[in-house]
């Protein structure tokens, strides 16, 4: 099983991030997990963190629904940063919103990878990983 360097999770629900760590961690897929509240703490730490430019995060996991920058408006910033403050792989937004227009909307960001419905499952998380493992042999 393929393992990521780093996880950043991006959530206003502290307990959220908090289960999601604990889950990651325990199911194997990455040791180092970050944790921002918010669109604009998680383009913060892209940016400005030492933990970062060490460990660069190869999976960042967005949540839609938060105060101060949204996981749209996150996307739409994310996307005009330039590639050495980005994840290294892949943008998940993991949401509970069930909504059509966010669905549409999601599908039409180049720089997301999927968009999946919480809690995040170990089954997800799977999925995640034959994506890219598809991916980069397509690519060979």
């Amino acid at each position: 099983m393929k393992k990521f360097t780093s996880i950043l999770l991006v959530d206003d629900d502290e307990a959220t991030n908090y289960l999601h760590e604990l889950y990651i961690k325990e199911w194997g897929f990455a040791e180092n997990i970050y944790t921002a509240l918010n669109g604009q703490e998680a383009l913060e730490f892209l940016r400005n963190s030492e933990a970062f430019k060490n460990n660069r995060p190869s999976l960042i996991l967005l949540d839609v629904n938060m105060p101060i920058m949204n996981g749209f408006e996150f996307m739409e910033a994310y996307e005009d940063i330039e590639d050495e403050f980005k994840a290294t792989q892949v943008v998940v937004m993991l949401t509970s919103s069930l909504h059509a227009n966010d669905q549409a909307k999601a599908a039409g960001l180049n720089t997301l990878d999927s968009f999946i419905n919480k809690p995040l499952s170990r089954e997800q998380m799977e999925k995640i990983v034959d994506q890219i493992q598809l991916e980069e042999s397509n690519a060979e």
